[in-house]
Order: C-alpha cells, then sequence, then structure tokens
C-alpha cells in the first residue's frame, strides 16, 4: 500500500492508467510473495533496500513503468532462484499464499475473480472432526504424523465463502463436491474457479475420494503456478 500509494501521486482523477497500476501491484506482489518463503525479513536488504530505492522512479511520472519492472525482474532473477523458492512452496503452510494460488489459477482458466465479503480458508480434506480417522485411512494417510505434514499443504487449501464453509463444516469430500441443498451449501453454490473445478472434475464420479496422491499433485500444480508467475 505504501509504495501504491506513492505510485498515484503520477496522476490526476482523470488520467489514471489503469493497466499501469494493475502492472506495478502485480510485480510487487510477486516480491513480497517471496517474503512469504523466505527467512529473511522485510527490513533485509532484499526487500525494504530494494523498494525505497525503487520508489524514487515509483513517484516520478517521467520514468517509463516498464523501466520499473525490469529493475523487480532483474532483482528477483539475482536474488533467488527458482528451484529453492519451489521446494520452500512444496512445503508451505502460508494462508495468504492460497490467495495467490486462486487468483493465479483463474488468470490461467481465463475466469472472473474477486473476493467475496466474506471469504475463508477451506481445507478439501479437513484438518479436524469426527470423521478423520476414516478420512485419513480413505486418503491412504498411514499415520497422524503423515496427516500433519501433509493437511497444510497449498494443494489441500481453497478459498470458499465463509456461508458455505461453515455450512459443509468437516464433512467427506464426496458430500463437499456434490451438496446442494436448501439446508446445507457446498462447492457447487462457490464463485470461487478451484471449488468450481473440482466440481465440474469429479460431478460424473460416484464416490469421489480426496486422497495424498491428490493433495500433492495439486502443490505441485500450485507451486509450479507461484514459480511461474513470480519470475515472470
Amino acid at each position: 500500500k505504501l509504495f501504491m500509494g506513492g505510485f498515484f501521486y503520477r496522476f490526476t482523477e482523470d488520467n489514471y492508467v489503469e493497466e499501469d497500476i494493475e502492472a506495478l501491484a502485480e510485480v510487487m506482489l510477486r516480491l513480497f510473495s517471496i517474503l512469504e518463503l523466505v527467512d529473511a525479513g522485510y527490513s533485509s536488504a532484499k526487500f525494504k533496500t530494494f523498494l525505497f530505492g525503487e520508489s524514487v522512479k515509483i513517484v516520478d511520472k517521467n520514468v517509463p513503468i516498464a523501466e520499473i519492472i525490469d529493475d523487480f525482474n532483474k532483482h528477483i532473477n539475482t536474488s533467488w532462484s527458482k528451484e529453492s523458492l519451489k521446494d520452500e512452496l512444496l512445503d508451505c503452510d502460508s494462508n495468504i499464499l492460497v490467495y495467490l494460488n486462486e487468483y493465479l489459477f483463474a488468470k490461467e482458466k481465463s475466469v472472473e475473480f474477486s473476493l467475496t465479503d466474506k471469504c475463508d480458508i477451506e481445507h478439501i480434506m479437513p484438518n479436524s472432526g469426527h470423521n478423520l480417522i476414516e478420512i485419513r485411512k480413505d486418503a491412504g494417510i498411514a499415520s497422524e504424523d503423515e496427516f500433519k505434514e501433509i493437511v497444510n499443504k497449498l494443494g489441500n487449501k481453497i478459498l470458499l465463502e465463509y456461508k458455505i464453509n461453515r455450512s459443509i463444516g468437516n464433512e467427506w469430500f464426496r458430500t463437499k463436491v456434490s451438496t446442494n441443498l436448501e439446508s446445507k451449501t457446498g462447492y457447487v453454490d462457490s464463485v470461487y474457479p478451484i471449488a468450481k473445478a473440482l466440481v465440474e472434475k469429479y460431478k460424473d464420479v460416484d464416490k469421489p475420494y480426496w486422497k495424498k496422491e491428490d493433495i500433492n499433485t495439486a502443490t505441485e500444480k500450485a507451486a509450479d503456478r507461484i514459480i511461474a508467475f513470480i519470475f515472470n
């Protein structure tokens, strides 16, 4: 917000360029996504020092937006490697990156993405509840330790409306992807793209399961998606 606020000094109410604003917002989002994955804090040279150095260009309407983006591209590509960040993503449990993954998935599928007023992080495989032992067995997870390692991975989390998430609670996966009753709602009523994609994928499956392999595959795809975004 601080740096985007500075960027708005370039414009008046009548001459703002939406494409430029989106371009700068995305390039900053790429850098701040890395902040979620590394041990270095915001005050380190790779973040705060770099950003304040760029802030001089950000407020100067004579500096082309392409030049600023090029600075970010060079900084990201020389400061981090795709391999190390992907390793972090495969083990990442950050809820913030769930929002990013959902946004990127929507762009990938060319579908609309907007946040609802009340939005939850939904665990596709529940991380608690009375059916947990049976759900874990169905998923091919051998132990509680293995379950704890996998349940909070990016591939097991999606965005879901607060009302829907509270309605389905810790239900079985087959209930989540198929329920559409007046008294209880499910993924089928969601506007979020990954929930809708899961409904479409499993709509003709008699007894759908969400297994360990599904979580690992979804996590791998999310990691690749975010890496491609970060490194442009």
